[in-house]
């Protein structure tokens, strides 16, 4: 019986460590959050038209601000999963349109949106570069004036993050259009 208690002891003092561990080693393998469109060099162009500016924090209708960057990507371009992680949600919302959110061990989150479909379900692990759909118009995104983009945000819990400010690839070069 003393011999299931120590074993029982002993796994309850390593699982922290090794929770702690796991982010870690993702910190070190994973440490910047990938740009999740491509393009022919490092410039990657934030939508700047009628309807809005791309940039995180810009105003919105309502006395909202952007809660995101909206990056500027052909229509159904491939869209990549920034870092690793499960997938929390895809699926579609009245402003986002398709769109996919992913968990990652580091406690952040990524929603992807403005797609035109997703190649992931909920719970599938996905790794950092991987193909999670393909960028369109869906959701508040529709009107034929607004350039084609990819919404992204980076979230802790429900509040989000600014993505340029030391989040991304540093080599990737943010330009409003």
């Amino acid at each position: 019986m003393a011999r299931w208690r120590w074993l029982g002891l002993c796994c309850f003092l390593l699982l922290p460590g090794l929770v702690f561990y796991e982010r870690y080693s993702f910190d070190k393998k994973e440490p910047y959050y990938a740009v999740p469109v491509r393009s022919d060099s490092n410039v990657v162009k934030l939508r700047n038209d009628t309807y809005g500016k791309g940039y995180f924090g810009s105003s919105r209708n309502g006395n909202r601000t952007h809660a995101g960057v909206d990056l500027v990507a052909a229509l159904e371009s491939p869209v990549f999963a920034s870092k690793s992680g499960r997938v929390f949600f895809a699926g579609y919302d009245k402003g986002y349109g398709q769109y996919v959110e992913i968990s990652h061990p580091d406690g952040l989150s990524t929603r992807y949106a403005h797609l035109t479909n997703t190649q992931v379900k909920e719970g599938e692990w996905v790794n950092q570069n991987q193909l999670i759909g393909t960028s369109g118009k869906s959701g508040n995104a529709n009107d034929p004036r607004i350039i084609p983009h990819l919404h992204f945000e980076i979230r802790y819990k429900k509040y989000p993050l600014n993505p340029t400010k030391g989040l991304l690839d540093p080599r990737a070069i943010i330009q409003q259009r």
